[in-house]
């Protein structure tokens, strides 16, 4: 066999002696008999397929979303842009193309439609999305009432094959008569196959044994293989992202006849290919909506060829010195012929086989000689580097522990330092105080939230860790919580200690967002249809200021230090002018915007303030804002209609409420320092708000629909109790001493009172009509 690199770009697809691409919006045609490069006259292109001599793919050139069909001898350029939308990705066999567009909110589907090149006519085949063609057949995928369908459609008998339903199915690919597909059930899925004629469904990677490389916690050692699969003839070709017992990450070959996978390519774990298939040769790229290497090339591999080259070891590293733990990305640079095997030697009596790169952390202080093994059919090669890589002693990693998250003044808090690599230590109790001491008590008079800092540090630097301290008023007075009552346009007031509504504060029309200012004297309220906040005198329960903000104002947010305000401007006409305002709370005015993604939702603070994070209902996504630069520094995909979210006490957690209809609502658990999606707990129907205890370790979601409370275990990312509450739940918030969780019935004109203990439902009080509260609506001190 033989792997050759023709180019560089994304996207590559195969058809008879041409490959294509796209390289910065630019096509590119590969011809493997002459081995040359043609870049066709493009712009704004992706996602090109080929069959024949005709190109198909999206095209942007012109800023509306439109299909370009290129033919190749004679250079000319046709377009489809009727139905085509921005997601929009073409299929082509003989004079067909397929794609889908035209979402429909009611059912959750797009439309499949078809293009007759020959006779020039445009024809909407069903409901669904991500179709391929093969001769007269489309596979395509849909939403059902209870989840995803994969069928197959015949374009000349008009019959539709129903062949297979699950929860988490997507992608099909048919070629004669074997369809198949993802399944996203685990991680980044698995492939399973399904044949027209025989009926029998089969798993082609997936195994459900446990990972026995990493553990049981990683189930499903098969489910790293269905991002990218493609078939042609009886070969399947797919990537593979995991290392398991069955394999690393890389490109992989199925045989349908002999149901075995070799790999074609190993990369380093987390890399996703593309890789597609005709008859003997494979091309594949990396998908660069993953990461995980910087490699942009284009890759064949020809299976009817052998290497006659032997490689010539050779590597570098991202780094050759440093503090314990020091992690080195060791890079293979080898020449010669292209290697298929690869061993690492790390120089502490750790290996690393069949990775091409690999990333070593090294424990100890010390000198490490690393050497690299190299080969293919034709030889091997080792390339040896003493001393290469130098470990210093470590950096401090601070860590400590308390005897007390809350309670009541006096409070005296044992701080037990627990740093690792510290020889020096410094308390900031955030009240004023400071300690040197390594294991200080230190006691708070006055009521209040307070930020506790421990700086460790030694000779190589510092580090810091940062909780939270929530001193409270005597039993019987407060905390309050603030009921927004949309229907009613005021606010509610329920003192906690007694659940007496002891006052009803007339606001602004529509009230849905409340935020408590971290000392307890200020409430801000968004006011919906008006596109103002009143700011609420927490001591006098009466609107002491009304600030005008931006349309539709939503969620709410007030930093830690109590001096900013966060909320959302939404500009359904204009969705790139979608903002969030923030307001300086010293003079009550917008200070600044920062541009957000469409319909911006929920808001929330991390407990340093570092940090914003804004879900926006209409692009899935959840922007990350730097408050320091008041810029968004990145945009997380998440699921549909992201509404609620909020983040652990300890900064680490995002959790974010999606409704994906058809009774499947999850929260997506977001890790705060990588800013990447980390685990998708299903929960109850329409999820729309959040809350976290104050201890980190439970997480309560409103399920809309379904009338209930879903209690997540934060550590295991499972739902451990489903509690019913009133209709339509919308609003969640936790008292400061994570005894109660106050639930808002919008429909039932009440309030749910829920012991954190039990998780049982103890008290009910009516407020106003159509309470919202969404936020967090409980103040942690008395006004």
């Amino acid at each position: 066999m033989q792997i050759i690199k023709i180019g560089n770009g994304t996207d590559p697809a195969v058809h008879g002696n041409k490959v294509v691409w796209t390289d910065n919006g630019v096509i590119h045609v590969y011809d493997l008999t002459a081995r040359t490069d043609t870049a066709v006259d493009s712009s704004a292109a992706s996602h090109p397929a080929i069959y024949g001599n005709k190109i198909v793919w999206h095209d942007m050139s012109s800023g509306t979303p439109k299909l370009a069909i290129y033919d190749i001898p004679t250079a000319t350029k046709d377009y489809i842009t009727q139905n085509v939308d921005q997601y929009s990705k073409p299929a082509i066999y003989g004079d067909r193309i397929v794609w889908s567009a035209d979402y429909n909110e009611t059912s959750y589907n797009y439309n499949v439609y078809m293009w007759d090149m020959s006779t020039s006519t445009l024809t909407k085949i069903a409901e669904g999305n991500s179709p391929d063609i093969y001769e007269t057949k489309i596979a395509y995928g849909y939403d059902g009432d209870y989840g995803r369908n994969i069928v197959v459609y015949d374009v000349n008998t008009k019959e539709t094959i129903n062949v297979h339903y699950s929860d988490q199915v997507f992608n099909p690919h048919i070629y004669g008569n074997k369809v198949m597909w993802s399944d996203f059930f685990n991680r980044d899925g698995y492939i399973q196959m399904h044949d027209l004629e025989t009926k029998e469904i089969i798993d082609v990677t997936s195994d459900h044994t446990g990972n026995t490389l990493y553990g049981s916690d990683y189930a499903d050692a098969g489910a790293d293989t269905g991002t990218h699969p493609n078939i042609h003839g009886d070969k399947i070709v797919y990537s593979k992202s995991g290392d398991d017992q069955f394999g690393y990450a890389g490109v992989y070959i199925y045989d349908i006849p002999s149901a075995k996978s070799t790999p074609v390519y190993i990369y380093p774990k987390g890399t996703h290919t593309t890789p597609d298939i005709y008859n003997n040769t494979i091309v594949w790229g990396i998908d660069s909506n993953y990461g995980a290497i910087n490699d942009t090339g284009i890759y064949i591999y020809d299976l009817s060829v052998t290497n006659t080259l032997p490689p010539v070891a050779e590597f570098a590293a991202n780094t050759t010195y440093g503090a314990a733990p020091l992690v080195v990305l060791f890079i293979d640079t080898s020449t010669g012929g292209v290697p298929t095997s690869w061993i690492w030697d790390f120089g502490d009596e750790i290996y690393s086989k069949h990775a091409m790169n690999a990333t070593h952390t090294f424990t100890k202080p010390g000198n490490y000689t690393i050497s690299l093994t190299v080969g293919n059919e034709a030889g091997n090669s080792k390339v040896m580097k003493p001393n290469y890589i130098v470990v210093t002693n470590p950096f401090p990693v601070a860590n400590f522990s308390i005897n007390a998250t809350h309670g009541y003044p006096p409070l005296s808090i044992q701080f037990t330092d627990l740093s690792q690599n510290a020889t020096g230590w410094c308390w900031d109790f955030g009240d004023g105080n400071n300690s040197t001491q390594r294991n200080p008590v230190h006691e708070y008079t006055d009521p209040g939230i307070y930020s506790v800092n421990l700086t460790a540090s030694n000779e190589n630097g510092t580090d810091s860790k940062l909780t939270t301290i929530t001193v409270m008023q005597p039993f019987g007075v407060g905390p309050f919580a603030y009921i927004a009552n949309s229907g009613d346009n005021t606010v509610s007031v329920i003192d906690t200690a007694t659940n007496n509504v002891t006052a009803i504060i007339p606001v602004g029309n529509y009230t849905m967002g409340v935020a408590v200012s971290p000392d307890g004297k200020k409430v801000y309220v968004t006011n919906f249809f008006d596109s103002t906040i009143s700011v609420i005198d927490a001591a006098k329960n009466k609107v002491t200021a009304t600030i005008p903000v931006g349309n539709a104002p939503r969620g709410v947010a007030i930093s830690p230090d109590g001096k900013k305000v966060y909320v959302p401007h939404t500009d359904v006409g204009a969705p790139s002018n979608n903002m969030i305002f923030i307001i300086d709370t010293a003079t009550n005015e917008v200070e600044a915007t920062v541009l957000v993604g469409v319909v911006p939702f929920g808001v929330a603070v991390t407990p340093d303030g570092k940090k914003v994070y804004v879900t926006n209902l209409d692009d899935k996504t959840v922007s990350v804002i730097d408050t320091a630069t008041n810029t968004v520094i990145a945009t997380i995909p998440v699921g549909n209609n992201p509404r609620g979210v909020a983040i652990s006490p300890d900064g680490k957690k995002v959790y974010v409420a999606c409704d994906e209809g058809s009774n499947n609502g999850y929260i997506y658990v977001i890790d705060a320092v990588k800013n990447k999606v980390t685990a998708r707990v299903p929960v109850g129907e329409f999820p729309s708000e959040v809350a976290v205890t104050l201890d980190g370790k439970s997480v309560y979601v409103t399920n809309g629909l379904s009338n209930t409370i879903s209690v997540i275990d934060a550590t295991k990312n499972k739902v451990t109790a489903t509690i019913p509450v009133g209709n339509s739940p919308s609003g969640v918030a936790v008292t400061p001493d994570g005894s109660w969780v106050y639930v808002t019935n919008y429909a039932s004109n009440n309030v749910s009172v829920i012991d954190t203990s039990t998780n049982k439902v103890t008290a009910t009080m009516n407020v106003g009509r159509s309470p919202n509260s969404f936020g967090q609506f409980i103040g942690s001190l008395q006004a």
